[in-house]
Formats: structure tokens, sequence, C-alpha cells
């Protein structure tokens, strides 16, 4: 279930860029420019959350790291 917080975020960001057309038709664009920033910070985060994991499933692939003794 790592998936299904990426999933959420993904379909909040499409919903809230509907919302802003939506607006933007009615209202214009400087009234819904807020709600394409909000659509533009969940994908943001999305992508963040994605890396994040890639790098810690990358680490835990590579196994602990052998400690090597310093030279004195």
């Amino acid at each position: 279930m790592k998936n299904l917080g990426d999933t959420i975020l993904f379909s909040l960001s499409v919903v809230f860029f509907v919302i802003g057309v939506h607006q933007t038709m009615n209202f214009g664009i400087a009234s819904s420019y807020f709600i394409f920033m909000i659509s533009l910070g969940l994908l943001f985060l999305m992508r963040y959350r994605r890396a994040k994991r890639k790098e810690e499933d990358k680490q835990n692939q590579s196994g602990p790291s052998k400690k090597t003794k310093s030279k004195r």
C-alpha cells in the first residue's frame, strides 16, 4: 500500500487543476491562480515522495555497508 498516498495526491492534483480551469473560464486567471499553485504543489509533493522512497529502497537493497578500519 505504498502507492496509495501517491494516488491520492495525484487525484487531488487533477481535481484542483480541473477546478482551476473551471474558475479560469468563469472569473479569469487572476482569481484562480492559487488553485493552480495548489495543484502544482501536490504534484511536487508526490514526486518528492516517490524519489525519497526510491532512494530508501536502493539503500535497503544494497545492504549494510561494511566498516573499514582506518589506517594510523
